[in-house]
């Protein structure tokens, strides 16, 4: 019988895509879009599920108030992993059985998967640079650091991402997959160029975000770099010039096109 995971994740483009993946790997998936909905739906008709993938930051019930809630809803047995774009504080570390950063790989998941679930006295400390701490951490800086990434000389796409995708869901999914990502990131580029007109500083950077984490986790090296530099520098940068005296969201859109021509040439 196949492992039952719940993702909790109130961005869509992150939450589908795990979705995606996860089945792909044989699990059987349920989604929420909040820490409420999560409960409302685990109080349900819902079976208890042997795994939770939850994010921290989202509206509502979340972090160690919504450990707690999963705890009870779920049973000591269910492995609670909390995901994020930033390194969470030791209490609510403590509150979870693992915790991935954002963005991570398929093959990262996995490995906190079945490193949380190993049956041993006290949580084996893990991250990707192999340093301490109590509970598991894995930590996704292989790529790079975030200003180190798109700056012309990353690729569009990170070829061994793209393997273990390749290797892990049918063709089929795989190009769902990333024209998810590509019609998602040109929704949210629109979006922010009308942000920069009103001058709506946080969700600018929201949106850059949500790119960034959808980008990490196919590979979409070039893109995740951009966006990421955009959510570091804010608003300002999008009336800019970048290289070559590009705007920034164009030279983001440019870098959405040569991978979809890539993806093109291999379907």
């Amino acid at each position: 019988m196949p492992l039952r995971v719940l993702v909790v994740d109130d961005d869509a483009m992150s939450r589908d895509l795990l979705c995606v993946l996860l089945e792909g790997e044989g699990y059987q998936v349920n989604c929420a879009d909040s820490g409420d909905a999560a409960l409302s739906l685990l109080g349900s008709s819902c079976s208890a599920p042997d795994i939770v993938l939850t994010d921290l930051h989202m509206p509502g019930t979340t972090s160690t108030s919504l450990a707690a809630a999963l705890r009870r809803q779920c049973g000591p047995e269910a492995l609670l992993l909390a995901m994020s774009a930033s390194n969470p504080s030791r209490e609510v570390l403590d509150s979870f059985d693992g915790f991935l950063r954002k963005p991570f790989t398929l093959a990262q998941l996995d490995s906190a998967i079945v490193t949380a679930s190993a049956p041993a006295p006290g949580m084996a400390a893990v991250e990707a640079s192999n340093s301490c701490m109590a509970n598991l951490v894995i930590d996704i800086t292989a790529q790079a650091e975030d200003e180190e990434i798109g700056n012309g000389n990353s690729p569009a796409l990170d070829e061994r991402i793209y393997s273990q995708l390749a290797e892990s869901v049918p063709a089929a999914q795989l190009r769902q997959m990333y024209g998810m990502c590509m019609k998602d990131a040109r929704d949210r580029i629109a979006a922010m160029r009308n942000l920069v007109v009103v001058g709506d500083a946080a969700q600018f950077i929201r949106q850059a975000h949500s790119i960034k984490g959808g980008c990490g986790m196919l590979g979409a090296t070039e893109m995740y770099g951009m966006a990421a530099r955009l959510e570091k520098s804010g608003i300002g940068a999008a009336g800019l010039r970048g290289n070559g005296g590009v705007n920034p969201l164009d030279e983001l859109a440019a870098a959405c096109d040569r991978l979809e021509r890539i993806l093109v040439s291999r379907a």
